[in-house]
């Protein structure tokens, strides 16, 4: 299966920010959403609605702080591009800033792109989220950027299991 593509980035968020907690128990840290510039505020809150039943499974909490950003599927392939990644992949984190950017295609069907998302990556639509997330995961709970410890945990994650990280392995061992 193919990895997702990591990378370093540093992007402008300007947009809607919606804040709360992923768990509703007082020692949950913040989680923060934020919609990119272009989201209409209805499609706001229907997409960060389903990134939280998404990551409900997994503990999001145990990240600590950290955003969520969903960028529209329009300027998806600029940001990437700009930034020398992939613009096959349909999200991307940056460890440093504690933020996972997320493609709108993930969440509702784009003309074009959401064909073009399933010819790459072999994954029905419906679950392409889920894949995307707990890859994503992968990286932010392990704090690392290799594609293959990511992969490997976030298989985990959809199988049910709880993964632990590699010793040994973190952000700063990694130069990617």
């Amino acid at each position: 299966m193919k990895s997702l593509l990591f990378a370093t980035a540093s992007i402008s968020v300007i947009g809607l920010v919606l804040t709360g907690t992923s768990v509703s128990a007082e020692t949950t840290p913040k989680q923060k959403f934020i919609c990119n510039t272009g989201y209409s505020v209805t499609d706001c809150i229907r997409q960060i609605s389903a990134l939280r039943e998404a990551l409900k499974p997994y503990h999001p909490e145990r990240l600590g702080e950290w955003t969520w950003v969903l960028v529209k599927s329009a300027d998806w392939k600029i940001v990437l591009l700009s930034r020398g990644l992939n613009p096959d992949s349909p999200a991307f984190t940056v460890l440093q800033k504690r933020q996972t950017f997320l493609e709108e295609a993930l969440f509702v069907r784009v003309p074009n792109r959401s064909a073009e998302l399933l010819r790459f990556w072999s994954v029905p639509l419906d679950k392409l989220l889920d894949f995307a997330l707990t890859h994503e995961l992968g990286h932010a709970v392990c704090n690392i950027q290799d594609e293959h410890i990511a992969d490997n945990f976030g298989s985990q994650l959809r199988e049910g299991r709880n993964p632990e990280c590699l010793a040994g392995h973190n952000e700063s061992a990694k130069s990617h």
